[in-house]
């Protein structure tokens, strides 16, 4: 059955936006620290359309007539673009508020649940119970937005810090899990739907064949006024942080996350296919139909979702096949 694409788009939940003015959707779902962003052009041949505020809340579902619309995401307009030859309106927006981006100079005596719930922000904040006694007293805020002190936090412990649809996550990075632990459930992938693919073993930025070696950092114990060295992995090559961490425990996440990262993105998969709104980062899928030497098990990495005169289009890419 031949479907046809289909959306909707409300502007600070006012869903009467012009659909007919509609050139392009193009939405951007990533894993790990970017935030989600979507770009719309719309048709100003008589220069008479108006345009929405910058901050304000734009809502995008994709989908098909037949079988319905799914909600894409919510996003912040960061920047509108108007293009006089073409007639064109560009509206560029990103999931990250205005009040996520404030500069802030002060200590952080709290554990993190405690941090992310004093937050002032539009966005709910969703945290993984793994990560909710970690100790911010050793982690000062030193003229850095909300958003930048979390995903510096979250770089140390293997977490990702992200804003996506109306939500602030902190949880594992490239799980497929959601923050509250459950599996994601799993999408697959037939070699019939997909019209181009690409997979590649690459060489990682330690290791050759995705190797990981040997992690090192350092940690500095207080009380003794010593230095000390853990590790993670094994071999060579080796490799150490450049950080000076405040515990044992703190060193030791650090390094067994930068190499469950290098793990993750040794392997990597692409593929463009028909229109899928149920493909989203973080998710976990199988691929059905294809060569054997290409791994089965992937994690999404990106989606990218495009709808124009052309067409409904995802293209995906994948980390950590197996």
């Amino acid at each position: 059955m031949e479907l046809t694409p289909d959306f909707s788009i409300s502007i600070n939940g006012q869903s009467n936006f012009p659909k007919d003015r509609v050139i392009s959707i193009r939405t951007t779902d990533q894993a790990g620290f970017i935030s989600d962003s979507c770009e719309i052009e719309l048709d100003d041949f008589d220069n008479a359309l108006q345009f929405p505020n910058t901050e304000a809340k734009v809502t995008i579902s994709l989908g098909y007539q037949e079988k319905g619309l799914t909600k894409i995401g919510t996003y912040y307009v960061k920047e509108i673009a108007i293009d006089g030859a073409r007639r064109v309106i560009k509206i560029v927006a990103n999931a990250l508020p205005k009040s996520m981006r404030s500069q802030k100079t002060k200590t952080n005596d709290m554990k993190l649940n405690e941090y992310m719930s004093a937050i002032d922000s539009e966005l709910d904040s969703e945290l993984s119970e793994d990560f909710e006694d970690i100790d911010l007293s050793d982690n000062p805020q030193f003229g850095e937005s909300d958003i930048n002190y979390l995903t510096r936090i979250a770089n140390k412990v293997g977490a990702v810090a992200k804003p996506t649809d109306n939500h602030l996550i902190f949880s594992e990075d490239m799980t497929g899990k959601s923050v509250s632990g459950k599996q994601l459930p799993t999408k697959y992938i037939d070699a019939s739907e997909v019209a181009t693919y690409s997979c590649n073993f690459k060489e990682t930025e330690t290791g050759t064949n995705g190797a990981t070696g040997t992690i090192y950092a350092n940690w500095y114990d207080k009380k003794s006024g010593e230095y000390h060295l853990v590790h993670a992995g094994s071999g060579d090559p080796e490799t150490e942080l450049n950080e000076i961490f405040s515990s044992e425990k703190a060193a030791l996440a650090a390094v067994q996350a930068r190499g469950k990262r290098i793990e993750k993105n040794n392997k990597t998969f692409r593929f463009t296919t028909e229109g899928r709104p149920d493909l989203f980062a973080e998710g976990p899928i199988i691929l059905r139909g294809f060569p054997t030497k290409i791994p089965t098990n992937w994690i999404i990495s990106r989606v990218e979702h495009t709808l124009n005169s052309g067409g409904f289009v995802s293209n995906v890419e994948c980390v950590g096949g197996k």
